[in-house]
C-alpha cells in the first residue's frame, strides 16, 4: 500500500497533457511552486532558453537530461497539445492563485511537525497530471506534488470523458486537495507492513492515516477526510452496529480473505451486501472509529500510534463498542 517514487521520472508520466500562457498571480503562493505556470508561459519561440530558467527551480520534474532532443520533444508536444491547453486554462481559471491552500497547507504542516519525530516540512508543487487520478497527490520526504487537473470539480465534463466514476469524481474538489495531502503524510510514516494484511490490519492502518488529519486538520469535515457525501457518512453512523456484528460474526476480523478485503476497503460505488445508500470503505470508516475511541482511552502519542503495528493490540486497549440502536 506504500509507495515509493523516483520524482525525475514524473515528466515521462505527463507527456498527454499542455499552453502558451500568461503567468498567473503567485505573490500570494510563495510557499507552492506552480510547475503548470512556469512551463505553460513559456514562449515557445525560446522554449529552450526558457526551460534552462525554470530548470533550477523545477529539477524535480525535469531532472538533468530535458535538454536532450527526445525530452524536448516530449515537452513541446505536452505544452502544446489542444485539450492540454484547455485543461490548462481551466485549472488558471479555477486556480488563479494558492493562497488559501499555502495557508492551510502551512498549519497542516505545522501541526505534522509537532506531532511526528522525522517530519520535515516538504517544498510543495503543483502541476498537470495527464488526468492521474490513481494519486492526484504525489508525496515523499521532501516533496508534496498536487496534479490540480484532479481537483477541477465533479461535473468537470472532461472527468465524464475519461469515464472516471462518480464514486471517484465527487472527490475532485479543491475541498479535498488539503485532506489528500495530510493522508499522504501518515502513509509514509505508518511501517510498512510484511505479508498478507488481515482485515483488522487493512482497517486499522486506514483508520490510523485518519486520524492523523484529524490531528492535522482539527477543523476539515469528516466527510472530506474520508471522502464520503454527508449522506454517506450519516449511513455509516446509522449502520455502524450492523457493519461490526457483521464482521465479528461472520469471522472477517482476522482473516485475510480477499472477498471480505474487497468488501470492506476497496473502493466503489458502495458495500456489497449492504445498501446502496451505503459508501464503499466502510472499513476504514470502522478503523476510523476504532482508533479514535483507541486515542481516547489510552495516553499514546501520535508518533506512537502510527508505530505500533499490533492491529489486535489497539483493539483491544480500545475498549471499542459500537452504539446500540
Amino acid at each position: 500500500m506504500k509507495i515509493k517514487l523516483n520524482f525525475l521520472l514524473i515528466i515521462i508520466m505527463l507527456a498527454s497533457c499542455n499552453g502558451n500562457r500568461e503567468h498567473a498571480e503567485r505573490s500570494d503562493d510563495s510557499m507552492i511552486h506552480r510547475y503548470e505556470v512556469a512551463l505553460f508561459s513559456l514562449d515557445m519561440e525560446d522554449f529552450e532558453s526558457g526551460l534552462r530558467k525554470i530548470a533550477p527551480e523545477y529539477r524535480i520534474f525535469l531532472g538533468d537530461n530535458y535538454l536532450e532532443p527526445q525530452a524536448l520533444v516530449q515537452l513541446k508536444d505536452f505544452v502544446t497539445d489542444q485539450q492540454n491547453q484547455e485543461v490548462y486554462d481551466e485549472v488558471i481559471e479555477q486556480f488563479p492563485q494558492l493562497d488559501w491552500l499555502s495557508s492551510a497547507l502551512s498549519e497542516g504542516y505545522a501541526r505534522s511537525s509537532h506531532a511526528l519525530e522525522s517530519f520535515v516540512i516538504p517544498h510543495t508543487y503543483t502541476y498537470i497530471s495527464g488526468f492521474d487520478f490513481q494519486y492526484p497527490i504525489k508525496y515523499a520526504d521532501s516533496a508534496m506534488i498536487i496534479a490540480l487537473d484532479m481537483y477541477l470539480g465533479q461535473d468537470y465534463e472532461m472527468y465524464k470523458k475519461l469515464g472516471i466514476p462518480l464514486y471517484i469524481s465527487q472527490r475532485l474538489t479543491r475541498e479535498h486537495i488539503l485532506p489528500d495531502c495530510m493522508k499522504e503524510i501518515a502513509l509514509t510514516k505508518i511501517p510498512e507492513k510484511q505479508g498478507t494484511y488481515s482485515l483488522l490490519e487493512a482497517m486499522i492502518e486506514q483508520g490510523k492515516v485518519l486520524y492523523f488529519t484529524d490531528v492535522a486538520l482539527p477543523d476539515v469535515a469528516d466527510r472530506l477526510k474520508i471522502g464520503f457525501s454527508e449522506n454517506q457518512l450519516r449511513w455509516c453512523r446509522d449502520n455502524e452496529s450492523n457493519l461490526w456484528q457483521f464482521m465479528v460474526e461472520n469471522e472477517l476480523l482476522y482473516s485475510s480473505d480477499a472477498k471480505a478485503m474487497s468488501m470492506f476497503m476497496v473502493d466503489g460505488p458502495f458495500t456489497s451486501s449492504f445498501s446502496q445508500d451505503s459508501p464503499a470503505r466502510t472499513g476504514a470508516w470502522m478503523g476510523w472509529k476504532i482508533v479514535r475511541t483507541y486515542m481516547k482511552n489510552n495516553n499514546v502519542t501520535i508518533q506512537q500510534l502510527l508505530d505500533n503495528i499490533n492491529a489486535r493490540e489497539i483493539l483491544e486497549k480500545s475498549g471499542y463498542k459500537p452504539p446500540r440502536k
